[in-house]
């Protein structure tokens, strides 16, 4: 009851069946890794291309604006902490919101993001 000398000669005795089962744990090796930056023999550069992702979109707005929010509770802060008026507190802060996203919409990348569309 051996195959390609793996189990029993014989069950007899050994309180089993003599059947012999593959190791499912075992993982095959699939071939040589990809790394990354690699250029393939043909030249092409899928390798990079497989290791680098864009973020998305959406992602990268909201972290523009959480930044802009950021900078506008800073200022807050310390304009409370010198006991400006509640009304200035807003314009400046406002005014400050609308620079930065002024100056967000206007770097090139964000440019280039609005081509796209």
């Amino acid at each position: 009851m051996s195959y390609n000398n793996i189990g029993l000669s014989t069950p007899r005795g050994s309180g089993t069946s003599g059947y012999i089962t593959r190791n499912v744990s075992h993982i095959k090796p699939r071939g040589p890794p990809v790394q990354p930056g690699r250029d393939f023999e043909d030249g092409s550069e899928l390798a990079k291309d497989a290791w680098r992702k864009e973020p998305a979109k959406e992602i990268a707005e909201h972290d523009l604006k959480r930044q802009i929010e950021v900078k506008c509770m800073e200022l807050r802060d310390q304009l409370e902490d010198e006991g400006v008026d509640e009304d200035e507190i807003e314009k400046r802060v406002g005014y400050l919101r609308e620079s930065l996203a002024k100056r967000s919409s206007s770097t090139p990348a964000r440019r280039s993001q609005q081509r796209r569309l």
